[in-house]
């Protein structure tokens, strides 16, 4: 069980589901993880690489964008 405040587990998993190529749940996680903390530039950039994969390229480009304006702002 996933502590509801902990980022990382949450953006860790979707990486699990990324690997496994379960998007959907990917992005679940992803943006749980956002919830917790809406500047963690890794799970907008996880989550567009899940969107891009899953072939909705208008939400993955957003999200690219947002994970590089995060990560300059860090």
């Amino acid at each position: 069980e996933i502590n509801p405040r902990y980022t990382e587990a949450f953006n860790n998993r979707g990486n699990v589901y990324l690997e496994k190529g379960q998007w959907d749940q990917a992005i679940v996680d992803y943006t749980k993880s956002l919830e917790t903390n809406p500047k963690f530039s890794e799970a907008y950039g996880n989550r567009g690489k899940a969107y891009y994969l899953k072939g909705d390229f208008d939400k993955a480009w957003e999200d690219i964008k947002k994970a590089q304006e995060e990560f300059k702002n860090q």
